[in-house]
């Protein structure tokens, strides 16, 4: 648990600290160091020349970094040089936190949080004195450096780090998590197990180490910004891995004793039945963690070696993202606002799974939901609470699908309808009836890109004078991860990097590609867990059914002809965009390659 505070009752000690306090605004005033200033020391200094200077300046406005950020980044001045002659015009000492230890209790005094804001680590505590140290990128900071005096009671000496010094300080935030949640599994795997009667799950999966083990599981999700939780037995093992911005980490191996105990813990608490172990099932619990909570979805399937458990982490109390924050361009933000201000039509997301065309769907409706209108929706699962949307959870047992729950939706007499998927032909149908009888009909699509949903609509046996009279825009999109912000660097892509991005450009399509002449990538730190990515965002490609485009559906053209027009009218491909968000440092080549890759 972070204290973030201290107690004293010398008001001697208070009056002392206030003094200092103020002489310490003194200096800062007098030492603070503006960007033109920060250019003339290291000029000076002859690390850097005024061109490379002013370079990283630009570089530095484009990408929203600190100019001595890029400048380290890009490999003009090292960070020990750049860290010694500003503290030299400082007037402060400087700190090397990889070579310092940092005192636990001292870490705790600061939440992580505020750490990675303020770019600050306090390393050192001192309660006789009632003083601490702060090892911080900025140590002219001081409306900062006054409020930790005030929070914590405390005399606070600044102290200059580089930006790897830094992290490796934050990163003990994370290894201290790490340490605590790997203890507590431990601990509890070995109560679980000398349990007496170990077989009988159900009966363990109510014991206070069993729920320990999966809350710490599901907290230490929640907290690394999980998607998703696998337990997956295997021969010898149960191995538990999340997905972390659409990527799979391992996170712990447990004992194959324990699987079946974990499994039952799971169904408990999903409302499950805990004594079927050959047939699949899907259920789903809250997991309230401090002041917020989130709505766990769950797959239990039988494997060889066993249950798999799946559980889906659906940020419940988040708000809806805006399209500009998913990675809209303007131009295709208002390409989609023209559609959706229509008061009837189809309005199509497709992509794989994962591809955030849920998230996509909901931020539609945010745009829509107003008291004008009657919403109402048929999901699978409903992943976030809407206010003022009638909102529709598929319910197999009872009867409620797709295609039931849209039946009954339009008989009560909605303006916008959004269906979770168009799964079979009937749903298709009743969809398609919906958006022409006067309804504006919001749902996803499984395929590869936008032109593809007119081939996949024909396949559930649409007639496709209903499909282009009906269909508006059809968005196809993918997630990519964003470089990590604190560890971006630069580069110049060689020949080789050249070539790839020529021969993908080829293979979809695309004529005469832009090819970047400074791409960027992550180094890796502390706070992306040294993967060099931190947090995901969509590229899209967004094809308006026009009239040329209707022509073409009627005439049951192939796919490419329609892709050729679309692109030919103005659509840019989820590649460009992609490239587009490489070259602006949002994120990189590769990320854009490994999800556009045909």
């Amino acid at each position: 648990m972070h204290v973030f505070g201290c107690k004293t009752s010398s008001r001697t000690h208070r009056n002392t600290i206030t003094l200092r306090a103020r002489l310490l605004e003194i200096t800062f005033i007098q030492m603070h160091l503006l960007e033109t200033e920060l250019k003339q020391v290291l000029i000076d200094s002859g690390l850097v020349a005024g061109e490379e200077f002013d370079t990283a300046k630009k570089e530095a406005a484009r990408s929203g970094r600190e100019v001595l950020d890029v400048l380290i980044g890009t490999g003009v001045v090292t960070e020990e040089y750049a860290k010694d002659y500003i503290a030299a015009f400082f007037h402060v000492p400087s700190v090397d936190l990889e070579k310092t230890d940092i005192d636990p209790h001292a870490l705790e005094l600061v939440p992580e949080m505020f750490a990675k804001t303020h770019r600050l680590i306090i390393f050192a505590f001192d309660a006789g004195a009632r003083a601490a140290k702060a090892a911080m990128a900025d140590p002219e900071d001081l409306g900062t450096i006054e409020y930790l005096r005030a929070k914590l009671d405390c005399w606070i000496e600044p102290y200059i780090t580089t930006p790897k010094s830094l992290r490796h300080g934050i990163n003990q935030y994370k290894r201290k998590l790490g340490e605590e949640f790997n203890a507590t599994i431990q601990e509890n795997i070995k109560k679980t197990l000398t349990e007496s009667g170990v077989s009988d799950a159900a009966r363990l999966a109510e014991s206070v180490p069993t729920i320990t083990i999966l809350d710490s599981i599901v907290e230490h999700a929640v907290t690394l910004g999980a998607s998703d939780i696998h337990f997956e037995p295997f021969e010898k093992e149960l191995l538990v891995r999340f997905r972390i911005d659409g990527i799979m980490h391992e996170i712990v191996k447990m004992p194959k004793e324990i699987a079946p105990i974990i499994v039952a813990r799971v169904k408990v608490i999903s409302g499950l039945q805990i004594d079927i172990h050959n047939a699949p099932q899907d259920g789903r619990f809250r997991f309230s963690m401090e002041d917020k909570y989130a709505d766990i979805r769950v797959s239990i399937l039988p494997t060889f070696y066993g249950e798999k458990a799946e559980m889906r982490i659906l940020q419940g109390a988040a708000r809806p993202l805006t399209l500009t924050e998913l990675g809209m361009s303007d131009k295709e933000l208002k390409q989609v606002e023209e559609v959706i201000k229509r008061p009837h039509g189809m309005f199509l997301v497709t992509g794989p799974t994962g591809s955030g065309k849920t998230t996509t769907l909901y931020s539609v409706l945010h745009i829509l939901n107003t008291p004008e209108v009657s919403i109402n929706t048929v999901e699978d699962p409903i992943e976030y609470n809407v206010p003022g949307v009638t909102q529709t959870q598929v319910n197999i047992k009872a009867g409620i699908t797709f295609a039931t729950g849209l039946r009954a939706l339009v008989r009560q007499n909605p303006n916008i309808i959004m269906i979770g998927e168009i799964r079979d032909s009937e749903t298709a149908d009743i969809a398609i009836n919906a958006a022409l009888t006067g309804h504006l009909v919001l749902s996803t699509l499984h395929t590869n890109d936008a032109a593809g949903a007119i081939p996949r609509l024909t396949d559930m046996r649409v007639e496709v004078f209903l499909i282009a009279s009906t269909v508006d825009v059809v968005i196809a999109q993918r997630l990519i991860r964003k470089i990590c912000s604190v560890c971006v660097q630069s580069f110049e892509p060689d020949a080789r990097v050249k070539s790839q991005l020529e021969d993908q450009a080829r293979l979809l399509g695309v004529h005469e590609p832009h090819t970047p002449s400074l791409l960027f990538r992550g180094k890796g730190c502390a706070l992306c867990n040294f993967t060099g990515y931190r947090g995901q965002i969509g590229i899209f490609e967004v094809l308006r059914v026009t009239d040329a485009i209707r022509n073409l559906i009627l005439k049951r053209s192939p796919t490419n002809e329609i892709k050729k027009e679309a692109i030919g009218e103005g659509m840019a491909l989820m590649f460009e965009d992609g490239l587009k968000k490489a070259e602006a440092g949002i994120t990189t080549l590769e990320e854009v390659m490994r999800v556009t890759k045909e």
